[in-house]
């Protein structure tokens, strides 16, 4: 949604001020600034309400183990009554199915907040994080002069190309 988001700013941006103007990002495909907490913040709490949900499910339930039949003492009940649960197994395996993917989605986010938060590390520490508030150019020259390597420049003496002609022959 954020690529949208920002690919829609780049447009507007190009319609306002013409195709050769600077652009706003340098990748919109990036998350950036609050866009990366609110997304890493997102994870976090689905993690936290995942794991409420295990957790909770397997004290309500005393181990994710339906009991056939139970002994029911409560209203409208006037003695203890056996109480039998429709189709135990089902349900069992439907809860412990439920269980299993609620943990591998727990495990995932955690594994991409570690990517997330490691890359970020490393990119900062690596001195490579660059501020997505930055004017890129997209003119000709000044985009091939911005993203060219910077090597020393040699004494080669300035010959035009050949002719086709002198190519092909």
């Amino acid at each position: 949604m954020h690529v949208a988001y920002r690919e829609d700013r780049e447009r507007k941006n190009r319609l306002k001020y013409g195709e050769n103007c600077r652009r706003l990002y340098q990748n919109t495909g990036k998350k950036r600034g609050g866009l990366w907490w609110t997304y890493v913040l997102t994870l976090v709490f689905k993690v936290g309400v995942d794991t409420t949900f295990v957790y909770l499910l397997y004290h309500i339930y005393e181990g994710y183990d339906f009991p056939s039949l139970i002994k029911c003492e409560q209203k409208p009940c006037p003695n203890t009554v056996d109480c039998f649960i429709a189709r135990p197994t089902e349900k069992r395996i439907f809860t412990i199915f439920m269980v299993v993917t609620s943990l591998a989605c727990i495990f995932l986010s955690v594994l991409e907040i570690v990517y997330l938060v490691g890359k970020r590390c490393r990119e900062i520490f690596s001195g490579v994080y660059h501020h997505s508030h930055h004017m890129v150019p997209t003119s000709g020259s000044n985009l091939m002069e911005s993203n060219a390597l910077k090597l020393p420049k040699k004494n080669t003496p300035v010959t035009p190309a050949p002719a086709y002609s002198v190519a092909v022959s």
